[in-house]
């Protein structure tokens, strides 16, 4: 796939994402961790809104880098593919240091499916 395609495919999903965070952090929490306990909802929707936020800025550099040179962007998209995996692991951690008995499989998904995009593109 061509660089420029894969930019834009990674930008607007990420920034789909980040909207949608930020559009209903609450739901988004709901759907991902369950029922969250009356004192954890606010707190979880504000960290929901900032990773949104996060994921909306790293949409947005990939969306105005898709015009760089094919070297160029094929070397950005390999960093955004190992910044895809940390995420993975990281999310894995969460499990294996115990602060949940659960992986929230859909995010996995998300970023093995771009980081998957990212490397097949470099």
């Amino acid at each position: 796939m061509e660089t420029n395609l894969a930019l834009t495919i990674i930008g607007s999903v990420l920034i789909l994402v980040g909207i949608i965070f930020n559009a209903v952090p609450k739901l988004v929490n709901e759907k991902i961790m369950g029922q969250l306990p009356k004192e954890a909802v606010g707190i979880s929707a504000l960290f929901r809104v900032v990773l949104g936020g996060l994921a909306i800025a790293i949409g947005t550099i990939a969306l105005y880098c898709r015009h760089l040179p094919a070297e160029h962007a094929g070397h950005l998209l390999f960093s955004m593919g190992s910044g895809f995996v940390v995420v993975i692991l990281t999310i894995v951690s969460g499990k294996l240091r115990g602060f949940d008995d659960e992986i929230p499989i859909p995010p996995i998904i998300l970023f093995t499916l771009l980081a998957i995009l990212a490397y097949s593109s470099s």
